[in-house]
């Protein structure tokens, strides 16, 4: 979308109000690895900068378009809990040999109620509250929840009723993954020596990584368990009836969040609605404190100092990540239009 509106600028002698410069991370789904030493390389020309905008993500769910002023971070970790030395028979030794997958399960279970709030001491104390801009955007949302849990099949979700925009403002715990055994036609009747989760976090701003992991492991601690780093020994195994062996957590993407006073954001927000009064109708752009994806933002907010804004253009149910991606043309000519519109407004500000 941005080559059409470079393309046409040229054509019809059309000159930006503001400098540009793009940056293309090709690195982005594998976590922008290399994306801080190339700012560290490029900084006497990236300090100029006043605002960063990523053309990222997608629309709001209703369809109408969106600007964010955040995302969270992301980190995981895995449990890892010990039965026997070896699968055990379950005719032989069931009820007597502990059962690695109800172990774990209960471990997880003490993690988080029936409602979904997390029951890790701290967790909700850890992060950085929203300000009073943040506050009135997130109250003018549209209210689509309804509409979402109907498109997604579901009945209930987490800590009802707080919307789906309100719980993207909080640290979450989710469970990605559980391996004890096997199921379906590999299902043997054995107790498995030892059962495995993977946990996701999603970090808000004011989180880190170590911070998180640390309240973890001090609750599996709390729950009865040692804690060990590598497969215990024999000596280990025969002192503690209940070990848990805990991996990674200590990095991840760090969330960012810029302020919704910020002059220059202001600016970016006007032309943004702008464009989408023009496309969509009078007050159609949704602004957002946050949204649950992951960014690289925080190199260029919390490092670099420089405020950074998401603009996203594609449709919600695009399938990202998944089969069938795609973008609606339609969304395409709204982001030639935003994107003319932002290279073009006037530069008041600036």
């Amino acid at each position: 979308a941005i080559l059409p509106v470079l393309r046409s600028f040229a054509e019809s002698g059309i000159t930006p109000t503001s400098n540009l410069i793009f940056m293309f991370d090709g690195e982005e789904e594998a976590g922008s690895r290399n994306l801080a030493q190339y700012m560290e390389m490029a900084s006497d020309v990236l300090e100029e900068i006043d605002i960063w905008l990523f053309f990222d993500g997608p629309a709001h769910a209703s369809g109408r378009p969106q600007l964010v002023y955040g995302v969270r971070g992301a980190s995981g970790m895995e449990v890892t809990v010990y039965g026997a030395l070896r699968n055990l028979h379950s005719g032989h030794y069931g009820n007597w040999a502990p059962d690695t997958g109800n172990v774990l399960a209960h471990l997880l279970a003490s993690m988080k109620d029936e409602d979904g709030n997390v029951l890790v001491e701290g967790w909700y104390d850890t992060f950085d509250p929203i300000g009073p801009e943040e506050q009135a955007a997130l109250d003018a949302m549209p209210d689509w929840d309804d509409q979402l849990k109907e498109e997604l099949g579901l009945v209930r979700t987490e800590v009802e009723p707080e919307s789906l925009p309100e719980r993207l403002l909080v640290p979450a715990l989710n469970v990605r993954g559980i391996t004890s055994g096997n199921t379906g036609s590999l299902a043997r009747n054995v107790i498995p020596n030892t059962a495995v989760a993977s946990l996701g976090i999603r970090m808000v701003k004011g989180n880190t990584a170590p911070q998180l992991r640390e309240l973890i492991v001090n609750h599996i601690e709390q729950q009865g368990f040692h804690i060990v780093e590598d497969d215990p020994d024999m000596e280990t195994r025969l002192r503690y009836p209940r070990i848990a062996k805990v991996t990674g957590g200590m990095s991840g993407s760090v969330a960012s969040r810029t302020t919704m006073a910020n002059p220059f954001a202001q600016t970016i927000q006007a032309a943004a609605s702008a464009a989408a009064d023009r496309a969509f109708g009078p007050g159609s752009l949704v602004v957002a404190p946050g949204m649950g994806g992951t960014l690289p933002l925080y190199l260029f907010t919390e490092v670099a100092g420089k405020p950074a804004i998401v603009v996203p253009v594609a449709n919600h149910d695009n399938n990202q990540h998944a089969p069938d991606e795609n973008l609606r043309i339609a969304n395409l000519w709204y982001a030639i239009d935003l994107y003319a519109q932002l290279m073009t407004m006037p530069a008041t500000v600036f």
